[in-house]
């Protein structure tokens, strides 16, 4: 299509209402895409964008008649970097109308769309985004590599345990409490985190709540783990898809300090789970710069390959790629992808 054939547009900030034409064009290009989509509810929507506590983040090309062309989105997170707060935003769901692609040789609405998002909101903390990242299709990472200065932060690896070869028995001292959600003193929990890592995402209660028992597609098991009555950690189980294999998932995971028997004893509830939903593996995604990352394979987790590589755009200076490869904590919870 040439853009004498393009109808008069606006590229904006979202508006409240826009999301009606958001949806119509996100469910329309994605199931030309995947024979396998399931149409997304407008319940899905405004929980993943308007009910997020740390907020959203949308740009679209838009059509003086409502059609949106095209969309720049992220899910933005609270983030407490070097001990101080901060945003990043995961950049999901960016698409174009097919009839309106201009191809990778010029920039088109994927980039006219990412240009503005990336001026507005990208930038020094504590109000903009330090870090904007993401998990991109090829087609997505060429476009941003060739125009938005996307850079790779690391080839993620996935850990992953067969049910029928690992065993780990129960743990004396430590307690485990599963919940529907979260407890307030998830927050002194999360705190103790901070001068752990460079860069974790906020967990307190709301943004916790927000992303497991308030999700519309997905239940999950939360399990509590306390030493004499203390909160020491948690884990978030389900069962789906991660990298086109079912198995049980580590959603997410928080143990503060060097704590070994909370640690198991939250691995073997994870396994247990897995195995009463009847999966045949478990599968837990971190950085390969933790100590977790250790500690699961010496608990009989196996490294295997995934078709995922994060990648990233720093705002400041400092926070370029290789210092986020060596000091951002990370789970599956983290991403849209569980």
């Amino acid at each position: 299509m040439s853009s004498a054939e393009v109808p008069p547009y606006t590229v904006r900030e979202y508006l409240p209402g826009d999301e009606h034409a958001i949806l119509e064009t996100f469910n329309r290009v994605f199931a030309e895409m995947d024979p396998a989509f399931e149409p997304r509810s407008m319940e899905t929507w405004r929980w993943l964008y308007l009910a997020n506590p740390s907020g959203w983040r949308i740009y679209v090309a838009i059509t003086d008649d409502g059609q949106v062309i095209s969309q720049y989105a992220g899910v933005r997170q609270r983030m407490w970097l070097e001990g101080e707060p901060a945003y990043f935003s995961q950049a999901i769901d960016s698409m174009t109308d097919p009839a309106f692609r201009r191809g990778l040789k010029r920039p088109g609405f994927f980039v006219l769309t990412g240009y503005p998002y990336a001026a507005n909101y990208g930038g020094p903390p504590p109000d903009h985004d330090v870090i904007m990242w993401g998990l991109p299709l090829p087609a997505a990472w060429r476009m941003g590599k060739n125009f938005l200065d996307y850079e790779i932060v690391r080839t993620q690896s996935k850990l992953v345990a067969e049910l029928e070869r690992v065993s780990l028995p129960a743990v004396p001292g430590v307690d485990l409490e599963e919940c529907e959600r979260f407890p307030e003193e998830i927050v002194s929990l999360s705190d103790r985190t901070r001068e752990e890592h460079g860069a974790i995402a906020v967990r307190d209660k709301a943004q916790l709540d927000w992303r497991f028992p308030d999700n519309p597609n997905h239940d999950y098991s939360i399990a509590l783990a306390r030493v004499d009555g203390e909160l020491a950690g948690y884990a978030v189980y389900r069962k789906g898809m991660y990298d086109r294999v079912e198995s049980g998932l580590c959603c997410d995971w928080l143990v503060p300090g060097d704590n070994p028997a909370v640690a198991a004893a939250l691995r073997a509830w994870l396994l247990e789970r897995a195995r009463a939903d009847g999966a045949e593996k478990l599968t837990a995604v971190f950085p390969d710069t933790v100590r977790e990352w250790l500690d699961f394979q010496r608990a009989g987790f196996r490294v295997e390959p995934t078709t995922y590589f994060p990648v990233g755009r720093n705002y400041v200076p400092k926070y370029r790629m290789p210092w986020l490869y060596r000091n951002w904590y990370y789970t599956l919870g983290d991403s849209d992808i569980v």
